[in-house]
Parts: C-alpha cells; structure tokens; sequence
C-alpha cells in the first residue's frame, strides 16, 4: 500500500470522503481482508516463535519492524 493509498483509507475511515464504487463484491473485499490479516498475523508468529538461541529478541522486533516497513514504506 502506497503512502497516498494509506491517506486516503484514513479519509475514507473518516468519513471526510465518501465514495460509491459500482461492481465492488463487499464480501469478496472482506475475504481477502482476512486473507490478507492472516497471512500477516502468520509471518509475525513465525518470527516470534523461531528458537531465541537461533535469533535474538531484538532482531526479531527488528524483523517485524521491517515487515512493516517494507509493506507501507517500499512500494512505490
């Protein structure tokens, strides 16, 4: 997700923009919200659990950090 596409969520969260999209399948949008929200809460819990003699606790907070960041941060 893009810096304006973020911006624009929290407008539309909001309610400072309202907007009608024709066509848009709302439970298909929230399926693959939740697809989206698992995969995420899937690769969080495979880094919290890696064995802390393999990784450290700080880089595992580095890792998720950078999870995040690549996410909403990289993508142009």
């Amino acid at each position: 997700m893009t810096y304006f596409e973020k911006l624009l969520l929290n407008y539309l969260r909001d309610s400072k923009v309202k907007m009608e999209i024709t066509g848009l399948d709302l439970n298909g949008f929230q399926d693959a919200l939740r697809e989206e929200s698992k995969h995420r809460l899937e690769l969080i819990e495979q880094i919290i659990f890696e064995d802390s003699e393999i990784i450290s606790d700080m880089r595992k907070v580095e890792a998720i950090k950078k999870l995040f960041q690549q996410e909403f941060y990289s993508k142009d």
